[in-house]
This record gives C-alpha cells, structure tokens and sequence, in this order.
C-alpha cells in the first residue's frame, strides 16, 4: 500500500519535470494546432467542401471503392447536385487526361467513402491536412525554433486562401505534403549517402505526380538547389544526385502520363489562352500573360487575403537577403516552375498552382523571420556548413544539415477550377 501512494506522487513529479523542461515545445504545439482547428472551422462555416474538380476524385474514389462507373457517376451527381456542379458523362469523367493521372487521393479515400459516403473524402483531406501542418511544423521548429515556427504556421493556417485549397475535396495539401516529404528524405540522404534514402525521394516524387501533375515545381526547386549552390561553393553541390533523381522521375513520370492519357494537351491550352495559332507567337505573349496573372492574383490577395501575401513578401525578402543559402535556390526554383505552369494554362489561380511547392515559401519566409528576432546571421552559419555537407569541411567533421539555420548552430474565380481546362 505504501509503495503505491509513494509512486503516485513519484509519477506526478516526473510528469510536472517532464512539462516543466518541454513547456515551450507544448505551448507551440498548441497554439499551432490550436489555430488550425480556428482556421478548418471558419473554412468550414463559409466555403464549400465541394468544387468543380471534386467530381472527378469523389466518382474515382467509388470506383475504386467498388462500384461501376455507371454508378459511381449517380452517386456523385447525387452529391454534387447540392452544390450545383454538372457531371460529365463517363466518358469525360473517367477518361478526360488531365485529371485520368490524379489516382492517389481517390485511392486513399475510396475506404472512407464507401463507408461514410462522399464527406468521406472530405475526411480523408482533413487528415492529410493535419499531417502536413504537423509535418511542416516539426521542419521549421528543428531549423528555426518555436518562436518562428508559431508564426509561420500562423501565417498558414488563418489563410483564406490556402485553407480553401488545403482543406476541400482537392489534391492540393497532399500535394504539398508530398514535396515535404521529399525535402525531408533528401535531408536524410545529406546524413547519410545511402541508395536506398534516394530511391526513397524517388517514391515520394511518384506520388506526388499521380496526386497532381506538377512535379516539375520541386524538380526546378531541386535543381536550381544544385545549379546555384555548385556556384555558390565552386564545387559540385550536394543537392546534384537528389536534384537528378527528382527532375529525372519527374520527366518519367510526365512523358509515362502523356502516353498513358493523352486527351489533355497543355500546349493547346496553352495557345488558347494566349489567343495565338503558333507557338512561337504564344512564347512572345508571355510577359503579357504573366503580368495580367500576377496583377489578378495581387488583387485578389489585397482584398481577400492579406494573411498569404504577407507570408509570399516575407518569403521572397529572405530568399533576396539570404541569396546563398539553400532554401532561398529552392524557392527560386519553385517559383519558376510555377510560372511555367500557370503561364502555359493562362488562368490566374489565387496561389493554388503554387501549394504544391508551399514548404519552399515556408522556409524562406522563416529565414526571414529568424533574422528579425535573432542577432546572428542565418547566412553565415549556412556558409560554414555547406562544405560539411558536401563532405568539404575545413575540419572534415560531419554536420547535420538539419543543424542548418537550426537554434544548435545559430482559376480566374474563386471556386477551384471553375474552368474545365484548369490544370
């Protein structure tokens, strides 16, 4: 008897120690998760679950559940009807090419919708939401801190924008989940150099092209990660084989799709939105097409989202300031293959084309932020261990590169593809 009252209070002390040392990492964690339970619960009082895209993953998620095409299609025109999105016939909604390739999400949600009918999509988004929000968190608490993780993740979470593209039924937040993942197992590789860490990035890749074709986002980012950062150094940079084996999957993957479903072509929609017949013509209307996208999605941001603008000017400041460093090639990199993928569609897209490369902006904008509230300079402790990670240390000795910047080393609506040619 004795034993037991003494070993209560035992464990009550261990629990208080425990909270008492871990008490910045649990008021993160709260607040982060906090304001996303505020920000899914807004989205979910004012916007819809449901967009035109939705139809496609919702009759594919039936299908691949187990019913026909013939009744995968009544069951979502059941649901849809509420929202007053037409159906297309099986035809175009089983064979239309743009969107034939989108099979992960279906498949991951097709359980949930068979037994929970169609918000049994919407469930599966929210859990791959929460994971990207815990994912993304766990990245910039280990680089930065709590303190510029908290705000970072503040940033995303009230945003209207990125909320109505994360958390309805669409590919976006496990898209960008997955070029999370690929960040985090090319870090593994830096530790290391195993062929099996590479066929690992190789993977998430993959699954990210049949979840929404654009890889080529963080194959511009990989790549222009080790095209810069080989400039930087003057010497073959670390990021070249991860850089490789991303834009290399990624080419597979997208010559594979256009092959396998070839009744969507880009480059049509490309010379209808520049209102030109060749493309030599369509090339030449770039800068005016990309002026009249990016005057749109500003407007938009002022008016409805100054939440994600700010987090966009606070990445961009730190990927000029801090110009060496990895994350600001990275976000470069993003940012151009997302140019190329919203000017060869011609839509502006308030941001959407732009998630599946959001950790880029996430990291850059904490560089941002961690240089406002800390008196070291990031910069400087990314220069000292970038020959680390290269395996060039001045004193051989290895280096974490999560270490890196780490506190240790100091569309042209508003509804989601209202246009049925939308990439």
């Amino acid at each position: 008897m004795s034993s037991d009252t003494t070993s209560a209070p035992s464990r009550v002390s261990r629990a208080l120690a425990w909270g008492s040392t871990r008490r910045a990492d649990i008021l993160t964690w709260i607040i982060v998760l906090g304001s996303f339970v505020v920000g899914y619960v807004a989205y979910v009082r004012r916007l819809p679950f449901f967009y035109p895209d939705s139809r496609y993953y919702l009759a594919m998620a039936y299908w691949f559940g187990g019913e026909s095409q013939e009744s995968a299609r009544d069951l979502t025109i059941e649901f849809a009807d509420a929202y007053r999105v037409p159906v297309p016939d099986i035809d175009q909604l089983f064979g239309w090419g743009l969107v034939q390739p989108r099979v992960v999400l279906p498949a991951l949600a097709a359980l949930p919708v068979r037994l929970f009918g169609p918000f049994g999509l919407a469930a599966t988004v929210l859990v791959i939401l929460l994971a990207m929000t815990i994912v993304f968190t766990q990245i910039l608490r280990r680089r930065f801190g709590n303190g510029v993780a908290v705000t970072v993740m503040l940033l995303v979470n009230t945003s209207y924008q990125l909320m109505m593209f994360n958390a309805g039924m669409l590919t976006e937040s496990l898209s960008a989940l997955w070029t999370a993942l690929t960040l985090l197992a090319t870090w593994a590789w830096f530790r290391k150099r195993s062929g099996w860490l590479l066929g690992a990035v190789a993977l998430t890749v993959v699954g990210s092209a049949f979840t929404r074709q654009a890889t080529f986002i963080v194959a511009g980012a990989f790549v222009m990660a080790w095209l810069l950062g080989s400039l930087v150094q003057r010497r073959w940079s670390a990021w070249g084989w991860p850089a490789l084996v991303v834009a290399g999957t990624a080419i597979v993957c997208q010559v594979l799709q256009t092959a396998l479903f070839p009744s969507f072509s880009q480059l049509d929609q490309f010379l209808k939105k520049a209102e030109v017949d060749t493309l030599g013509e369509a090339i030449l209307a770039v800068p005016r097409m990309a002026l009249q996208i990016l005057a749109r999605d500003t407007n938009t941001f002022l008016t409805r989202d100054l939440t994600l603008l700010i987090l966009i000017i606070l990445a961009v400041v730190g990927m000029i300031l801090f110009f060496r460093r990895s994350e600001s090639h990275l976000l470069l990199g993003a940012i151009l293959g997302t140019a190329l993928y919203n000017i060869t569609n011609g839509t502006p897209t308030q941001f959407r084309y732009a998630v599946p490369g959001l950790i880029f902006f996430v990291l850059a904008a904490a560089l941002t932020l961690r240089a406002a509230t800390r008196g070291p300079d990031p910069m400087a402790a990314d220069e000292a261990v970038v020959g680390a990670v290269d395996g060039g240390a001045a004193d051989g000795g290895a280096v974490d590169d999560e270490s890196i910047g780490d506190e240790s080393v100091d569309g042209e609506s508003a509804v989601p593809d209202a246009v049925p040619a939308t990439k």
